[in-house]
């Protein structure tokens, strides 16, 4: 829980999750079947949703076909090149021939690691055609229904991963030294007012061009199970302002061994208090209190050396 400081001014933002990931196929197609809806919760490698794989199954048949036919070239191409260095032992061919049967046959096994790669690139083509989650989270945006048609890489889920809260807001142009100089935030939940204590995580360096704010993070340092994705929050700066300044009359002010006092009126008593004061400056008439007292207080004016605590006094009549 934050300490007992002051606070002051207060921005909107909503809670958001340390690490959230925009999930997508990595192949296009046409989605099949959607497992899961916004909102709900998912385990790591839970899947999420697929596409059609009639196509990538068709590819994959065709990949294993070519695998099978460069194989069967290369079995034959080595049979040959046995042959011809039985020849060429007998002399009946030229080592010329011999040579360019190896040739023959290296080709033949150039072309079978082709084939075995594009193998096993179908493969992974065909994996692709299912959705999974990267980590345990929400899924706060399922956009992925049957019927739809996507291409590779576009945006159908979004996911907030299990772990860190933070609070997402905009920051002002004036308000961005007060933030890069604040080591500790107030953040109250809007909804129950329970209030945690924060810390910047992240403030960017170029303004929204739509709001001309800033987009900032707020982590929260010790979240609980109140703390939920979605909710409304408010972030709120210490109040570093100076306090209060006060200017009275030069005859309120008491000065007894070098220490300065002004007696205060208790307004249910009528008796008077002295209450040490803290003097900025003064001049042929008034003094300038900056702590002891605050406004709204009752100040003796004159007469302050005939008093003493705690005395009964008259007030005058206007």
């Amino acid at each position: 829980m934050p300490g007992p400081n002051r606070f002051g001014d207060s921005y909107s933002g909503e809670i958001r999750a340390r690490h959230e990931t925009s999930l997508a196929f990595r192949v296009g197609g046409k989605v099949i079947e959607k497992r899961v809806n916004s909102g709900e919760r998912v385990k790591k490698g839970q899947i999420l949703a697929r596409l059609d794989v009639a196509d990538y199954a068709l590819d994959l048949s065709a990949k294993q076909a070519a695998l099978a036919a460069a194989q069967s070239d290369l079995t034959q191409q080595q049979l040959n090149l046995k042959r011809y260095r039985e020849l060429l032992n007998k002399q009946f061919i030229s080592r010329a021939q011999v040579d360019n049967q190896q040739n023959t046959v290296n080709a033949a096994r150039a072309r079978v690691e082709q084939a075995s790669a594009q193998l096993s690139a179908s493969h992974n083509q065909s994996r692709y055609t299912t959705l999974s989650a990267d980590a345990d989270g929400v899924i706060n945006q399922m956009l992925a229904e049957p019927g739809l048609v996507v291409a590779a890489y576009q945006p159908v889920a979004r996911l907030a991963q299990d772990g860190s809260r933070e609070v997402a807001i905009q920051v002002p142009e004036n308000a961005l030294d007060k933030f890069r100089h604040t080591s500790q935030f107030q953040i109250r939940l809007w909804s129950g007012g329970k209030s945690y204590a924060g810390t910047l995580r992240e403030l960017a360096t170029d303004a929204d061009p739509a709001t001309r704010t800033y987009p900032a993070r707020i982590a929260l340092t010790q979240p609980d199970a109140d703390v939920k994705l979605g909710m409304t929050a408010s972030v709120i700066l210490p109040d570093n302002r100076q306090p209060q300044w006060l200017r009275l009359p030069l005859t309120a002010l008491l000065d007894q061994q070098g220490r300065h006092y002004v007696w205060r009126i208790d307004a249910r008593t009528s008796r008077v208090s002295r209450c040490p004061v803290t003097v900025q400056s003064l001049s042929n008439d008034s003094v300038l209190i900056t702590g002891g007292i605050h406004r709204g207080d009752r100040i003796v004016s004159a007469g302050v050396h005939l008093l003493h605590d705690q005395q009964r006094v008259t007030l005058l009549k206007p």
